[in-house]
């Protein structure tokens, strides 16, 4: 498959060492920025404001009270303008042993139904109540917005939704730094960002964009998240056995690129995606947004499910991280990206978390854990790229 060179720089040049990755990363940022997801925006002054009561989550099932929770409000301000929002923070019950300087801590663009196998692990839960940063349309309300006005912005420096919801889990990042992680019990230098679908989609980005998260774990992202544009899997059979599926299972319907440009879904980006008439126009392709996640102080975390998410398209997922993993072995990183690809699902799922959070304790956290680090650099689709 023909896909952009990421060790090829705009103007021709090869990287021919590590040393040469940051200039190459900063011109990649810029491209996303310009052709995909709009401006990414950051030094603002962020406040911050904690309850023991009114903590509330937003799901598709409405807004729901957050029992046990804490209520973290943050608030942004810029160049005259403010936006701010609230969400819960769930923190381990007092029989889970708070190490020293505080909880790990996993910012999530939504509620998580696997959370409880997170707490009992010790690791602290914000599951961030995005939709109140950036609506989830074409109107481009909410937080994010009400700091930098899409329609009062030029179309070069307008920002879509993804980048906005990424946005968000920054903020949040930079309140608990400020000192909400001190007051709560949280240690923000541990951190995780994670979010599923389309906010896996926004995972991606943060990812790519925030340096300080020190893991990423995109779940079942797709197209504009960490599905290969230019590569399909509609109509192709494989061999799922390996997980528990059909030795034969042929993949319908991938989503395209017009559904992305389509009123329902084109507010997640910016306005000049919309040009794009096919894949192969698209000047990145989507392991080079993985790839800007590399930094030795970081680990990567591929989620995505292999039945019933054939318009996710797990196995483009799969060649995305043979793709991004090359860059992660040239830098020297090669354990610092790895996937898990489980059997169905579109979540994060506790199997998912009994296999990132001791991946997380062993590599970022220095826990004496037992990981299977080759278990995690493979998947199901190994041998059957097509």
């Amino acid at each position: 498959m023909n896909y952009p060179d990421i060790f090829t720089f705009a103007d021709g040049r090869r990287m021919t060492g590590p040393a040469e990755w940051d200039e190459r990363a900063a011109e990649l940022r810029g491209q996303y920025e310009d052709c995909m997801y709009g401006k990414w925006r950051s030094g603002e002054t962020v406040s911050y404001a904690i309850s023991d009561e009114g903590a509330q989550m937003i799901s598709f099932f409405g807004i729901i009270p957050a029992e046990g929770a804490k209520n973290l409000t943050v608030t942004v301000s810029v160049n005259g303008r403010s936006g701010s929002w609230s969400m819960p923070v769930f923190l381990p019950d007092a029989s889970v042993e708070k190490p020293d300087g505080g909880y790990p801590v996993i910012i999530s663009m939504h509620g998580l139904p696997s959370m409880e196998a997170a707490l009992k692990r010790g690791y602290a839960v914000i599951p961030n109540n995005s939709t109140l940063v950036a609506s989830d349309d074409i109107k481009h309300n909410g937080a994010f917005y009400d700091c930098y006005p899409y329609h009062e912005e030029a179309p070069e420096t307008q920002t879509g939704v993804l980048m906005a919801w990424a946005w968000g889990a920054s903020k949040i990042l930079d309140a608990l730094l400020a000192g909400a992680g001190e007051a709560l019990g949280i240690n923000p230098e541990f951190s995780i960002v994670t979010g599923v679908s389309r906010w896996g989609k926004a995972t991606a980005v943060c990812g790519a964009f925030d340096p300080r998260f020190r893991l990423v774990a995109p779940a079942c992202s797709g197209a504009g998240g960490l599905a290969l544009y230019r590569y399909t899997s509609e109509g192709r059979t494989y061999d799922l056995s390996g997980v528990g599926a059909s030795d034969a299972y042929t993949y319908g319907t991938n989503e395209p690129l017009s559904c992305l440009q389509s009123d329902s879904e084109r507010g997640w980006f910016n306005e000049a995606f919309r040009a794009y008439a096919s894949p192969e126009d698209i000047p990145v392709e989507q392991y080079e947004l993985a790839a800007l996640a590399a930094g030795a102080d970081r680990c990567y975390f591929l989620i995505a499910a292999c039945t019933g998410e054939d318009w996710v398209n797990a196995p483009s997922m799969w060649e995305c991280y043979r793709e991004a993993d090359r860059l992660y072995s040239f830098l020297g990183l090669g354990d610092r990206f790895v996937c898990h690809f489980h059997k169905e699902g579109h979540a994060v799922l506790e199997e998912d978390f009994e296999l990132m959070l001791p991946y997380f304790d062993l590599v970022i956290r220095g826990l004496p854990v037992s990981v299977d680090l080759a278990a995690l650099k493979t998947s199901v689709y190994k041998g059957q790229e097509q």
